[in-house]
């Protein structure tokens, strides 16, 4: 669980005095990104201030940068999963679809790896009776 306190004791073990003002800045990215492993936020954090920042210390506009960069393109790498999972589901509702789907390529003689695989992108790969 993510409190004041876990996160301002995580910060204290790396020799780290933040101000009020970013402890409640990382209780609110916590609580926004779905954190709770205040090791995981903090770990986080110097990953990316030792990447981007050089090192800094933590502040408010550097959380809000981290955030942005950090936690916005997971949000959309996620967006863009379900996007897609959702798309392989509904193969062979919409006419559209179906037309694609006739225009895939037939795969013989995969592996069941592969055959997941192609699965997932709407192959169809016949089976050997």
């Amino acid at each position: 669980m993510v409190s004041i306190e876990t996160i301002r004791e995580q910060f204290d073990e790396l020799g780290i005095e933040p101000s009020d003002e970013v402890i409640n800045k990382c209780i609110e990215i916590c609580i926004n990104n779905d954190i709770t492993d205040p090791i995981e936020f903090v770990e986080q954090w110097m990953a990316y201030s030792v990447s981007k920042l050089s090192g800094a210390e933590p502040t408010v506009a550097y959380l809000n940068e981290m955030e942005a960069h950090e936690y916005a393109s997971k949000a959309k790498k996620a967006t863009k999963m379900s996007t897609i999972a959702a798309a392989v589901g509904n193969i062979g509702v919409s006419p559209r679809m179906d037309s694609k789907v006739s225009k895939l390529t037939t795969y013989r003689n995969v592996d069941s790896v592969e055959q997941d695989v192609l699965e997932m992108y709407g192959c169809i790969t016949p089976k050997i009776a």
